[in-house]
């Protein structure tokens, strides 16, 4: 019979279809925050290959997870942002080749869990797709500062009193995001944004495009908001012993990883804050929200 199915495959010149795709969802993020404020929810969808699924139409179910039990919480439609970023990389022959990397990833802006614990999403694809859903922790506490607290007076170094090189890993002489501290930002009292990212030292890959997109978000604001680059890693104990500590400022911001960006609003306040890979027209929307009020 088996023959007999494969003579009528090749008869009718075709072969059997490979199975679809089953793609399982991988967050973005590591702190989700129990209670009344929202929490930014950024995943991707990834097969067993490795290949990610870009610009479908996605939406997520939240369940809150008791043992074998789960209670369905809420369904929410996720928004496809796609990110251009300009990543060096070292060559055999030596030299440094910039290439552009394009790194996406699908945002619920909003979603509240009321109590911590452990939590599952489920992702439903229009047209079909194959998924498989994830299980993640809801935290009773933040650790990094959260919406409506004050941001910590950090006194970085900036290029007025430091080399380049020894306050940031891009692969740039100098750039526009190393003019002035977190505190000097503060008794201006204007918006601004402040983000930790290590391109060279970075633990989650996302912090080359993230520098890249807040590198952006200055150029498209017209240089008229400041924006704050601060490495969160020591770059001595990095470059010298090849540890990744913590540096005084990450310590300060109380990161639990990296990179995370912050919008601050004209009164000192966190109005905005981003864990993970985020978006040019995030922040640049946070940042006229600020300015507006």
């Amino acid at each position: 019979m088996g023959m007999a199915l494969a003579a009528s495959l090749a008869a009718c010149g075709g072969e059997p279809e490979p199975p679809a795709p089953v793609y399982s969802g991988i967050l973005a993020a590591a702190e989700f925050v129990a209670g009344p404020q929202p929490n930014r929810f950024p995943f991707g969808l990834v097969d067993k290959n490795g290949a990610f699924l870009k610009r479908a139409d996605v939406s997520v179910r939240f369940f809150e997870l008791d043992g074998e039990e789960s209670r369905f919480h809420a369904e929410a439609q996720a928004v496809w942002r796609e990110v251009e970023g300009v990543t060096p990389h070292l060559h055999d022959d030596g030299e440094v080749h910039l290439h552009l990397e394009y790194a996406g990833v699908y945002v619920v802006d909003a979603v509240t869990f009321p109590s911590p614990g452990i939590w599952g999403a489920e992702f439903a694809i229009d047209g079909g797709t194959l998924t498989e859903g994830t299980a993640f922790r809801v935290q009773a506490e933040a650790g990094a500062p959260m919406v409506g607290d004050a941001a910590p007076r950090t006194q970085n170094r900036t290029v007025h009193e430091a080399p380049f090189p020894e306050i940031s890993t891009r692969p740039v002489e100098t750039d526009a995001l190393h003019n002035v501290s977190v505190a000097e930002a503060l008794d201006a009292g204007e918006p601004f944004v402040v983000f930790f990212a290590s391109p060279q030292f970075c633990v989650s890959a996302l912090c080359g495009p993230v520098t890249d997109a807040l590198d952006r978000v200055h150029r498209e604001l017209g240089g008229s908001v400041e924006v704050i680059h601060i490495e969160p890693w020591d770059l001595d104990a990095a470059r010298n012993e090849g540890r990744l500590t913590p540096s005084t400022e990450m310590l300060e911001w109380g990161l639990p990883s990296e990179p995370w960006t912050f919008v601050v609003d004209d009164g000192g306040l966190i109005a905005t804050r981003y864990e993970g890979l985020v978006a040019v027209e995030e922040v640049v929307g946070a940042v006229r929200a600020a300015q507006a009020g």
